[in-house]
């Protein structure tokens, strides 16, 4: 990226945890900040905070990722009546409910994959037309280490992470040639609200600043570079029960 080139960026699940510290961290590089949460109370008090911190336009909008097209289409009204273009889409946005594969309700099921990968389809196709016209565009997923491999503590949210991560590595062989990046990061534990409660030693997990310093490290690079997929985990590695 240009050294001189403010972007435009629109970063959902940005009200707390990693989405909060990626906004805060790329702030800096931005001209325009979107933010989005599924709660209004919470995503204003982020944008009030952003807004303390950094020069760029913060804007916010609230919504549930689980209504689909719905919140697609209120993310791309956004986009039109604010900056009217868009560099960067971070998603980051995520949910997760406790219980076996043999278990869990149908409802929890559909709802962890419409909101942990389906969602993602529809904001990006929403979007797109926006990143189409951005000299630098970038699409930036979070998964999670659980894309990797078996994941027993929340199994469902492993599985659509995985779907997502299939998601990002064929979105990325579509749009390169359109100058398009794709990058899919992976973080392993991660000191959020998922870990709340936990006895765990100090420094145990990733802080969710970690992340956001990874996000905007990716932005610093050539145009021609593209970080594709990322794996971070805390030194001592992850935790599994």
């Amino acid at each position: 990226m240009e050294s001189e080139k403010k972007l435009v960026a629109f970063v959902t699940g940005a009200s707390r945890g990693i989405g909060y510290a990626i906004a805060q961290s790329i702030a800096p590089q931005c001209s325009h900040l979107l933010i989005a949460s599924r709660s209004k109370a919470r995503v204003n008090a982020a944008a009030k905070r952003l807004r303390a911190n950094t020069t760029c336009e913060i804007h916010s909008m609230w919504g549930d990722l689980a209504s689909g097209r719905s919140f697609a289409k209120s993310a791309k009204s956004l986009v039109k009546s604010t900056a009217g273009t868009l560099d960067l889409l971070v998603l980051d946005a995520g949910y997760y409910v406790e219980g076996s594969l043999e278990s869990i309700r149908d409802v929890d099921f559909e709802r962890n994959m419409l909101v942990n990968c389906h969602s993602a389809h529809y904001v990006v196709s929403s979007l797109l037309p926006y990143l189409k016209e951005s000299p630098y565009a970038r699409i930036v997923l979070i998964g999670s280490t659980a894309a990797y491999e078996a994941y027993p503590i929340v199994p469902t949210y492993g599985i659509a992470k995985w779907a997502l991560r299939g998601y990002a590595i064929n979105l990325r062989k579509e749009l390169m040639k359109q100058n398009i990046g794709v990058t899919f990061i992976s973080p392993g534990g991660t000191l959020t609200d998922m870990w709340a409660g936990e006895e765990l030693p100090p420094r145990r997990l990733l802080e969710p600043e970690d992340i956001g310093k990874l996000v905007a490290a990716t932005l610093t690079l050539s145009s021609q570079a593209v970080v594709e997929e990322l794996i971070v985990r805390p030194m001592l590695g992850d935790i599994h029960e």
